[in-house]
């Protein structure tokens, strides 16, 4: 194994898992096909939070958002805290150029960014500019590599692609949308069908643009001394992914390629987390891992070698944008139970999707109210929609899955522990979309029915 190889980061923007190399035969991604092919997948990967800042702080921290500080999006004023330390500024200090293409949503001021060098104008996530669409961010990561191909100092390179992040656009296959398959926790409607062929447009292009890039690094020499992964941040825009803690907002994408290192084509089934990235990528560099570090290095699975694997992941939600929606969950290989401190609303939906599938179809769909505590056995119930909590038969798992979540509570130091996490900035608390309550049908039995109110336009068009 080299000493000291130098590392890519591939990141898109709420992906989760929608690639062809996860087992969706109806999605074309080929270069990242090829990418894992010549590489491992972690087939049970997991970021510990369904929104971008907090889930990409975890990356780079190899912390959970209760423990580095971010529970909510930066430009909705959340920051590290004091003294945290990222992977970027940690590399430099044993002799590695760091450099960022792209966007990055841990930082809500570029000044702050602990890169070398970075070209990025998406830190704010609200307002893109021009030239960062994913050819152009390929191009710039492109010339990077043309540019290092002689250099001795090894180089970290975080390349960011916005793309895959809503709005999608009215761009479609019409045979797409015919043929896909809509999972199951999504209602298999014509709206639906068209809304997931113009996100699998977004996934070609930004496939497109990375496949560029990994021939780039081919072509110039560099491929073999170097180690790539691909991941990001969350799971997708839908109603129940992205903002919530079912798996199509909590499982991700992760792909390594070392030559001479990972077996090509090799599959890890073990679970997985984001904060497990960064002890990896220290241990490959032989860099001391931080002690305040709570990931573990995978580099043992990438090896093939024998590993004390997790017995669960979790993952936690506070702030999103404007919206306080306090849950945690813990996910075992089987099972997953999920708290709720705010019971009795719906799950949030984003204003681009109340946009796009109109307001009576999220009220018919979603508008139903969620309680206190959720329990799913994952294998009978992959998409969540059979509630286990109140049935007898399972409250002795439920008491035990509840008690190891508690634990995990205390041991990242949970602000929820000692009562309501108030807002980073209470004067950036706004949102694109929320629910509210409207009177009851029946006052009596304490009845609500729910309607969704908007207060931004995200410019999501209607299929």
């Amino acid at each position: 194994m080299i000493e000291r190889p130098n590392i890519i980061e591939l990141i898109w923007h709420d992906l989760g898992d929608w690639l062809s190399c996860y087992n969706r035969p109806d999605l074309s991604s080929p270069c990242l096909q090829a990418l894992a092919d010549e590489g491992a997948v972690f087939e049970n990967h997991f970021c510990p939070a369904p929104q971008c800042s907090p889930s990409r702080a975890s990356i780079k921290t190899g912390r959970y958002p209760q423990s580095h500080g971010i529970l909510g999006l930066t430009h909705r004023g959340w920051r590290y805290k004091e003294g945290e330390e990222d992977l970027p500024l940690i590399l430099r200090r044993v002799g590695y150029q760091t450099f960022l293409i792209g966007f990055q949503h841990e930082r809500d001021n570029v000044a702050e960014l602990t890169y070398n060098e970075s070209w990025t104008e998406l830190a704010n996530a609200v307002g893109l500019s021009l030239e960062t669409d994913a050819e152009s961010v390929a191009n710039r990561a492109m010339e990077f590599l043309k540019c290092r191909a002689a250099a001795c100092q090894p180089f970290f390179l975080s390349i960011g692609f916005f793309d895959v992040h809503r709005p999608f656009g009215t761009k479609y296959d019409a045979e797409v949308a015919k043929q896909l398959n809509v999972p199951a926790f999504l209602p298999d409607e014509p709206v639906v069908r068209k809304d997931l062929a113009s996100f699998y447009e977004c996934i070609h292009k930004a496939d497109a643009s990375t496949g560029r890039v990994l021939q780039t690094l081919r072509e110039v020499g560099l491929e073999d001394n170097t180690l790539v992964y691909f991941t990001t941040d969350h799971g997708p825009e839908f109603p129940r992914a992205k903002m919530t803690l079912y798996d199509p907002g909590l499982k991700v994408a992760l792909v390594f390629k070392y030559p001479g290192v990972i077996q090509p084509g090799t599959r890890v089934r073990a679970l997985t987390s984001h904060v497990d990235i960064l002890p990896t990528l220290l241990e490959v560099a032989n860099v001391p891992i931080p002690p305040n570090v709570q990931g573990h290095s995978m580099l043992k699975l990438l090896r093939g070698e024998p590993y004390e694997a997790r017995g669960a992941i979790f993952a936690e939600m506070t702030w999103h944008g404007g919206e306080y929606d306090p849950m945690r969950c813990i996910r075992t290989s089987q099972f997953k139970y999920i708290r709720n401190f705010l019971p009795g609303w719906p799950v949030q939906i984003g204003g681009p999707c109340v946009q796009r599938y109109g307001e009576a179809f999220i009220n018919k769909h979603f508008a139903h109210a969620r309680p206190e505590e959720e329990l799913y056995d994952l294998q009978a119930d992959p998409w969540e929609q059979n509630n286990l909590a109140e049935d007898a038969a399972y409250q002795p798992l439920k008491e035990e899955l509840a008690n190891r979540l508690s634990s995990w509570e205390r041991e990242v130091d949970d602000p929820i522990l000692r009562g309501p996490v108030l807002p980073a900035d209470a004067t950036k608390v706004g949102s694109g979309c929320v629910w509210a309550k409207f009177p009851p049908h029946n006052p009596l039995k304490e009845e609500f029915r729910f309607g969704i109110v908007r207060t931004r336009d995200f410019g999501e068009e209607p299929l």
